[in-house]
């Protein structure tokens, strides 16, 4: 089977590259696990048992799910899903940065280039891969804004930006498309997580340190600044229903509002690009 009508169906509704490639995996995995093309609802459970005895994560789990669920409910029309129950999300304790821990984070980092793009991921909890897509004319400096082109679900969005990366952006501002370029292009999210891993050894920040990390950060202090939860789900872009039918009513003035946790940060008076 080539699953000609699920590639098309993911194409449309534009699911990212990435959720297609892993609902085509699945259910090509499905297929070869139960080596034939009528299936029914016990090789289901039969399947996501076999994922089971090799220790699959809950995560992985719910995925080969949904791929199943997608192919077999939305595209074939065929029941054979209900009553397939699939373990909760795995729960997972994150030991978040201190706003000292995210200076010292920062202030390690020599490189301009390298330092502008820690400081944008945690001054505006943009993703790791959304950051190195950002444009130059993505910036709006007069606002304070940055625009997020084709995040996660593909939707454009909006958020914020601190004052002191606004002023080393300026320092550093050139006239190229992509305001972190790579060797054929923009920086990679390797290139991202190599320089974060590497700015926390300098920093000797014992824990595990990583690009979501700092997205995690950026939520978190602003909910310990009293930000309405509203607004920092508007500024993160999460796409959930339940979730964005929490946002109806937050506008762009809104966020305009909000200043950036990395405007709250304590730095040394020399301690700047601009003084660099």
């Amino acid at each position: 089977m080539n699953f000609v009508r699920l590639k098309q169906e993911l194409k449309i509704r534009r699911y990212s590259a990435k959720t297609a490639k892993a609902y085509l995996h699945y259910n090509k995995q499905f297929l070869l696990f139960c080596k034939k093309e009528e299936v029914s609802r016990q090789d289901v459970r039969d399947y996501l048992e076999h994922l089971a005895d090799k220790r699959s994560s809950a995560s992985t789990m719910r995925l080969a799910y949904n791929s199943l669920l997608f192919y077999y409910t939305q595209i074939l029309r065929k029941d054979i899903m209900q009553n397939i129950k699939i373990p909760k999300k795995d729960q997972k304790i994150t030991i978040g940065l201190t706003p000292e821990e995210v200076a010292k984070l920062i202030s390690v980092i020599k490189n301009p280039q390298h330092r502008l793009l820690i400081e944008l991921i945690y001054a505006s909890g943009v993703r790791a891969q959304e950051a190195v897509r950002i444009k130059v004319n993505d910036i709006l400096v007069e606002e304070k804004l940055a625009v997020v082109r084709a995040g996660k679900g593909n939707k454009d969005r909006k958020t914020i930006l601190s004052e002191r990366f606004i002023n080393d952006f300026k320092k550093e501002l050139q006239t190229d498309n992509y305001l972190f370029k790579g060797r054929t292009g923009h920086l990679t999210v390797r290139s991202v997580q190599q320089i974060i891993k590497k700015a926390a050894l300098d920093a000797g920040i014992k824990k595990r340190v990583y690009p979501h990390l700092l997205r995690h950060a950026f939520a978190t202090h602003l909910h310990q600044n009293k930000t309405d939860v509203r607004y920092i789900q508007k500024l993160l872009g999460h796409k959930d229903q339940k979730t964005t039918e929490n946002y109806v009513s937050v506008s762009d003035s809104d966020i305009k509002k909000i200043r950036s946790p990395h405007d709250n940060i304590k730095w040394k008076q020399n301690d700047s690009l601009l003084n660099g």
